[in-house]
This record gives structure tokens, sequence and C-alpha cells, in this order.
């Protein structure tokens, strides 16, 4: 009898361990919560588990009518990849973004429609929990996740407020500036509450005078994944990307998650004019900006590594911090002769712990003779070497590598001495002028960036 009972007592044993060891994913919370009402129709779908999951390799997110079942949107995960619109351009984009137990699910833009009423189905095998030997049951029926979008906002509204809880005029910043109509001429704010908003974002040339705002610089986040493997080219591998006129971005953070050595992925990419970065928090690691339009920004944080910054652009930064991550070179002007490159005014050189060497600026002077670059009144530390700047090729006669006041984290002057010779110490005189960036970057029309309002609040 005693052995029968031990036998219970291991066969209990071995049933509870493989109960634990092949639990299925259990939903502890959806959002939006089913039987929810007045639901933006750009939303994301949020799901919550019980413990870590990870993406399994089949299986079907789906949305439905709710009335007639007529199929709105699917994500397929059987598929090799996915693509979605993003302000008019079709991109490579990740529509689902999990962290730990928590699941955001981007659908694809506009499948969702005001006022309207949806259900969602998900496939078992989508989900899975962490160590892959236990897979979500799925969600079926028209009954288990439903909601009801709300009606249309009305045209013509120059005040936006996107929040990532849904209590905003959207969810996403995408969502609002779809809303702007085409060829755009009045001043629009889009303000952002603090909240992580995952998914990339566009804006078009013909959506003009648009200003994204942040809550707070540290807790408004734009956040995902993107990058030259993922979308080929420099047109479209930009966390954010902005063709756009008379831009503002301020109180944000933008920050592409594409790894280490994951190839050239900007947090941000510039083509526009008269465009505005404000208290803004930019990471990646190669390529953080690209600048090619005429740009002021003024109290910004970058990071990054191998010419980091970049572009075509007339760009003054203005009290900036740029810190390097690896060892490399901090900018790459490929300005053409019509215009200026960049300039840095009052700015501080930084570096991670563990950079030896990171040089101000390389080009190749016959590929990009026009390069130019300044440094004026600049904190720079040791990482810094000697020579400071790198340039290849022989046609550097017109190559404009300026600095002066260079000085050190204790407040010391740099030494100086053994610059690049292709390099230059710039003249007083020649310093007052290009401190100024209503100078700097009236190259083909007035603008003076400096006179213009930096406050920032929510939509009254």
């Amino acid at each position: 009898m005693a052995a029968i009972f031990a036998g219970i007592s291991v066969l209990i044993f071995f049933v509870s361990v493989s109960k634990l060891c092949r639990a299925e994913p259990v939903i502890a919370e959806l959002w939006p919560p089913s039987q929810s009402t007045g639901v933006c129709a750009d939303t994301p779908l949020r799901l919550t588990f019980d413990g870590p999951v990870v993406l399994g390799s089949d299986g079907k997110i789906a949305v439905y009518h709710a009335g007639d079942h007529k199929l709105a949107d699917v994500l397929d995960f059987g598929a090799a990849d996915f693509t979605n619109n993003f302000g008019g351009k079709t991109l490579h984009y990740d529509p689902v973004l999990i962290e730990g137990n928590k699941v955001s699910v981007q659908l694809h833009s506009h499948a969702l429609s005001p006022g309207e009423n949806y259900c969602v189905t998900i496939e078992p095998g989508v989900f899975e929990n962490e160590k892959g030997n236990g897979r979500f049951g799925g969600i079926a029926g028209n009954k288990a996740w439903i909601f009801s979008t709300r009606p249309a906002l009305p045209k013509g509204r120059t005040k936006l407020i996107v929040a990532a809880d849904g209590t905003g005029d959207f969810c996403t910043p995408q969502g609002a500036v779809d809303y702007v109509p085409d060829d755009n001429q009045v001043p629009i704010e889009i303000f952002i509450q603090k909240g992580v908003y995952s998914g990339m974002v566009y804006i078009p040339p013909h959506k003009s005078f648009i200003r994204l705002a942040g809550e707070d610089r540290k807790s408004t986040i734009i956040t995902g994944r993107n990058n030259d493997q993922f979308n080929s080219g420099r047109l479209g591998r930009a966390l954010v990307g902005v063709d756009a006129d008379d831009f503002v971005l301020e109180n944000v953070t933008l920050h592409n998650t594409t790894p280490y050595k994951g190839s050239q992925a900007e947090a941000l990419s510039v083509k526009g004019d008269r465009c505005v970065l404000h208290n803004d928090d930019f990471y990646s690691f190669q390529d953080t900006l690209m600048l090619s339009g005429r740009i002021y920004a003024t109290n910004c944080y970058v990071e990054g590594d191998v010419d980091f910054i970049w572009g075509q652009g007339g760009v003054f930064f203005d009290q900036c911090e740029i810190k390097a991550i690896h060892n490399g070179y901090y900018l790459q002007a490929r300005n053409p002769a019509e215009r200026p490159g960049y300039v840095f005014f009052g700015c501080k050189l930084t570096a991670a712990e563990g950079v030896s060497k990171c040089l101000l600026a390389r080009i190749d002077a016959d590929r990009f003779p026009f390069s130019q670059a300044v440094f004026i009144d600049c904190e720079m530390g040791a990482q810094i070497p000697p020579v400071g700047w790198e340039a290849k090729g022989t046609n550097t006669s017109h190559l404009f590598f300026g600095e002066l006041h260079s000085i050190d984290p204790k407040g010391k002057p740099v030494e100086v001495s053994r610059r690049l010779a292709a390099s230059r110490q710039l003249a007083e005189g020649e310093a007052i002028e290009w401190s100024d960036p209503a100078k700097v970057l009236s190259f083909h029309s007035p603008w003076n960036p400096r006179a213009s309002s930096n406050s920032v609040g929510p939509p009254k």
C-alpha cells in the first residue's frame, strides 16, 4: 500500500511539474478593453499576459467588422515580412512589439474606420511562452474581443492631442499627421502626451507647418526598429522621416532600436526647409541624424557612432550635447558649394566610457570637396585626438573645417597645434559671423530661428 501511495505521489509531482513547464500563456488584460466604445481609429492592440511571451511562427491576428464579419485587417505570421503605409510611403515594418509579458500590435494604417464596430480574433500559435513549449490558445468568436471606434474628428482642427491611453484625439503620432490636410498652409500643433509610441512616422512634403510637441522630453518617446537592411536606401530607413517645410520637433525622445552594427539606422531624417529641433533626445548607433534641409537644433542630445550626424544640410547646433558611444567620427558634412554645412556653437562633445578616439569629422574631399564644419566655443573631451579631423583625397582646397575657442571639460583651452593641415582656426571676426544662426542659415532666404517661440503646452 505504501508503494502505491508513493507511486501516486510521484505521478502527481510529475504532472504538476509538467503543467508548470508547459503552461499556456493566459490573457491578463486586453486594450482596448472588450466592449469599450469611443476608441481611436488608429489604436494599437495591446495584450498583457500572465508571463513573458514570444512570437510564434504561424497563425493570424484578424480584425472583422462586428456586424457582417467582413475582414478589416489581417496579420499573417506565416508571412516572410510585413509592409505598411506611413504618410503615403510604403515601408517594411514590425507589426508586433513584445516586452516581457506585454504585447503591442500595430495594425495596417487606416484599417479601422471611425464610427464602426470591430471584433478581434487571434489564432493559436501566434504567441508562445518564452520557453517555446506552451502555446497561447487564441481568441475566437465575434464576442470575445469587440470594441467600437469614435466618430471622425471634424476637419479644420489646428490643435490635436495624441495619447497612448486613448484619451486624446489620436493614439499615435502618425494618426495625427495623417489628419493634417494635403498642401497645408496653417500652423498645426500635435501635442503628444507622456507615453511610449511604437512605430515609424513619416511626414510627406505636402504637410508643412506641423509642430510635434511632447509633454515631457524624457517621457514622450517614439521608438522602433528601422534600418538599411529593413528598408534599403536613405529615403526610407529612418524611424522618423520629415520631408515637409516649417517643421518643429520639441520635448520628444526618438530611439531607433536597431542593434549595434545593424547597418545605417537614423532616428531622424529631415529634408525640409526652416525646421527646428528643440529640447529633444536622439538615440541610435550608425547615422543617428541625417539632416539635409535648413535646420536649427537647440538644447538637444544626440547619441551614436560612425559619423552619426551627416547629410547635405545647412544646420546650426546651438548648446547641444553630442555623445559618441564607440570609436569613430562625430560628423560627415556633404553640403554642396551653395549652402553651408554644419555649425556647432557652445556644444559639448562627450563620449561613453572606453571611447578612446572619435574625430570631429571625416570626408572624402574628392567626392565632397565643399564639406564644411565649424566648432565655436565647444567643449571637447580627450577622446578627440590632436589631429582633430580626417580628410581623404587630394581636392582639399575648398574644404572649410573651422574651429575656435575649444575647451576641455575643465575649461582649459584645447591644444590645437597638431590639427589637420586642411583645417583652420577661425579669426575672431569670422567667429562672430558663424555664431549667428540668422546669418548662417539665411543663405537663400532670410530666417532667424532664434526669434521663433519655444513655448509648448497642451492645446487649449
